[in-house]
């Protein structure tokens, strides 16, 4: 082998590596623009958003963005092979723990009638359609990320993903979601991060064993 030639191979093996929260975090906008694509162009967004935005309504955008936020950080964390993500995992569970206190508090004066009310609508089969759909772009793109990352645990790995990935569809689909009332949005928008993130678990030992 030629000097030259050997220089370029150490000079290729010593390049620097994408690392798999690159590729998470390279891969996820495209997903999450073409989620909005699809839902512009499928379901369409809401005449009125504009005004939607401006009020306590806005809540149901906002509130799944956060999560998606906790558990983008959470998956960066459980795609390592020595990370655990203890501090991501109680952070979600904080949050989780607030949204079924409001959820309780809100049961509370109105009781179980008003939450059957509620749900009580043809959106509620739209709702739990849609959100698994659009969820489905961003999991696919989450998974390819964390396929190099080598996680310790996959099936938590996949939870997290799952949830994400559920968070990113919940917040796509607010954005035609004719609903507006808490009884309707935090529970059926919960329900179906819970179905994502169910998802991503039993998928991720196929998907993620290494």
């Amino acid at each position: 082998m030629r000097t030259e030639d050997l220089i370029a191979v150490l000079a290729a093996d010593t390049a620097p590596q994408t690392t798999p929260g690159q590729r998470m975090l390279r891969a996820l906008p495209p997903a999450a623009v073409l989620t909005l694509l699809a839902l512009v162009m499928v379901w369409q967004v809401r005449p009125d958003l504009a005004q939607i935005m401006a009020s306590p309504a806005a809540l149901k955008t906002i509130v799944p963005s956060l999560f998606g936020l906790v558990t983008l950080w959470l998956g960066l964390g459980v795609m390592r092979p020595e990370s655990r993500a203890r501090v991501q995992w109680l952070v979600l569970g904080a949050m989780l723990a607030i949204s079924a206190a409001v959820l309780g508090a809100v049961l509370a004066t109105v009781g179980l009638s008003g939450l059957i009310a509620a749900l009580d609508t043809p959106s509620l089969l739209i709702c739990f359609l849609s959100i698994p759909l659009l969820s489905a772009l961003p999991l696919a793109a989450i998974f390819w990320a964390m396929a190099s990352g080598a996680p310790a645990h996959p099936r938590h790995a996949g939870i997290a993903a799952g949830a994400l990935a559920g968070a990113i569809g919940s917040a796509a689909y607010s954005l035609h979601c004719p609903e507006d009332s808490l009884l309707f949005c935090l529970p059926a928008y919960g329900a179906n991060m819970v179905i994502v993130a169910v998802i991503g678990g039993l998928l991720a030992p196929r998907i993620l064993r290494w």
